[in-house]
């Protein structure tokens, strides 16, 4: 009943925007980000669907990170323009982020910028950067595949 509630009134914020041919940060993570990662954010790690609280920090933060996470399945199919996935991840990044941790926002520019710079293996890529920060002592989700 509380993730229905949650849903309407993200939802309800967005209509005006929605009119105007245009959604919210919020409503956008729920149309194209909630069912995978979830309306708290807690994916599904078995599934290779990372949970987001206390866990984005370091990858908004690592160079390495912003580029994999503008090429995540979802940031890469989900029809949204550079403008608008900036917004969603800074939205992501904000509402998932470690109390008291500063985030580092995307810019439209940047995002652009590191969709257009080629990843040809994204799992590896992923496992690269999971296994230097968790040598650095940074706490990264887990990650079901070899």
């Amino acid at each position: 009943m509380r993730t229905v509630m949650l849903l309407a009134l993200l939802l309800l914020a967005g209509a005006q925007s929605a009119l105007a041919g245009e959604r919210s940060p919020e409503v956008n993570y729920v149309l194209r980000c909630a069912g995978c990662h979830g309306m708290d954010g807690t994916g599904a790690e078995k599934a290779g669907i990372p949970p987001f609280p206390g866990l984005v920090d370091a990858f908004f933060a690592d160079p390495q990170g912003r580029l994999y996470l503008m090429h995540v399945p979802g940031v890469v199919s989900n029809g949204l323009n550079d403008r608008e996935i900036a917004q969603v991840m800074n939205y992501v990044g904000e509402r998932w982020r470690k109390p008291g941790a500063e985030i580092r926002h995307f810019s439209e520019a940047e995002v652009a910028r590191l969709r257009a710079e080629p990843v040809a293996d994204l799992v590896g890529l992923r496992r690269d950067i999971a296994r230097r920060l968790k040598a650095e002592g940074i706490p990264v989700a887990g990650y079901p595949w070899p």
